[in-house]
């Protein structure tokens, strides 16, 4: 087709989330069009056809392990991932650019036969679970609180800024406070974009508050999160990014999960695909304290994605003493005596 007879009608408004970097749709519009010549034609993908013939949240899976040295810190850190897509970031992290001295990561790629694409913060959303949820077994290990653990591994990482969103998070979270019994707090940092770099990307911390009853039901009372981009320049734009990041971390960490059978996606709509609903939502509180004011501009609409699932994680086991160690949440059994 002549490129002068094609108009593309840019649309300005709603979340892409990654997927409009493929141009499948396209394509797709002009196989149906040309079995009607002449004719204008519209195509719409049902809910159901969208779920079941999309692309997919690429799948994930590690092993770690960590020798922890006479007071409790790690000296050596092994990591086996393998993954269909978006690694190896694990390689990423402050822990294996220098704070632990002694680092292996062995990445493979697995070969699966279900198309993947972009995820809010692909890759970096399954490893930022991933190292957080470990990193608090090594501090419970080594007997050391969660928030002092991570503040000693990162005491000379040369990026001021993952300090000051720790102390930032915890500080107005409240962090440390006493709460009855089946309630815990759960900390956990990441960083999207650094590439490897210290003073690069985005880092975020957040500090979670839940509750578990004994029959198993979860409750997220709260989320605190502090961020550190740089700089900003429209706090109200910012403030809608991280609160936005912040609640869809939740839902996938709670729910988010489809499964194939007989070469099929089985979840088609959302009676079958739960999804956070408004009266599940807690409380969401945005600090902007941990900015360390250094001269980027990163990004904000990913980064915040990722410590959410591993601060509930880790607030679990501090409230009932279950470790999780996959996604959804929804899937665990929880209850306890």
């Amino acid at each position: 087709m002549d490129p002068a007879k094609v108009f593309f009608h840019q649309t300005f408004v709603g979340g892409a989330f990654g997927r409009r970097i493929f141009g499948d749709d396209v394509r797709m519009v002009v196989a149906i069009a040309k079995k009607f010549p002449g004719r204008p034609v519209h195509t719409i993908w049902s809910r159901e056809e969208h779920t079941r013939q999309s692309k997919y949240r690429p799948l994930v899976a590690a092993k770690l392990r960590a020798g922890l040295d006479k007071i409790g810190m790690p000296g050596v850190f092994i990591a086996n991932q393998a993954s269909k897509g978006h690694f190896p970031v694990l390689a990423e992290s402050p822990y294996a650019l220098g704070c632990i001295p002694n680092v292996l990561i062995d990445a493979r790629l697995l070969p699966f036969h279900v198309i993947t694409g972009s995820y809010r913060g692909p890759g970096y959303n399954s490893y930022a679970f991933m190292v957080e949820t470990f990193i608090d077994e090594c501090a419970l290990a080594a007997g050391v609180d969660p928030l002092e653990y991570r503040l000693k591994l990162l005491a000379n990482w040369p990026d001021p800024g993952w300090a000051k969103v720790l102390h930032e998070v915890a500080d107005k979270s409240g962090w440390g406070k006493g709460l009855a019994k089946g309630m815990g707090q759960g900390i956990a940092i990441a960083n999207w974009g650094m590439h490897g770099k210290p003073e690069a990307g985005t880092t975020v911390g957040v500090v979670a508050t839940v509750e578990v009853t004994k029959s198993g039901i979860l409750k997220v009372h709260q989320l605190d999160a502090a961020f550190d981009c740089g700089r900003i320049v429209n706090r109200d734009a910012v403030l809608n990014l991280v609160q936005g990041g912040v609640i869809f971390g939740l839902n996938m960490a709670l729910n988010e999960e489809v499964n194939v059978k007989d070469g099929r996606m089985v979840e088609g709509n959302f009676d079958e695909y739960p999804i956070l609903r408004t009266g599940d939502t807690p409380q969401v509180n945005i600090h902007f304290g941990g900015l360390s004011g250094h001269d980027r501009f990163s990004e904000l609409g990913e980064p915040p994605v990722g410590p959410v699932g591993p601060a509930v994680g880790n607030a679990i086991f501090r409230a009932i003493g279950k470790r999780i160690r996959s996604t959804p949440i929804r899937k665990h059994d929880l209850s306890w005596a």
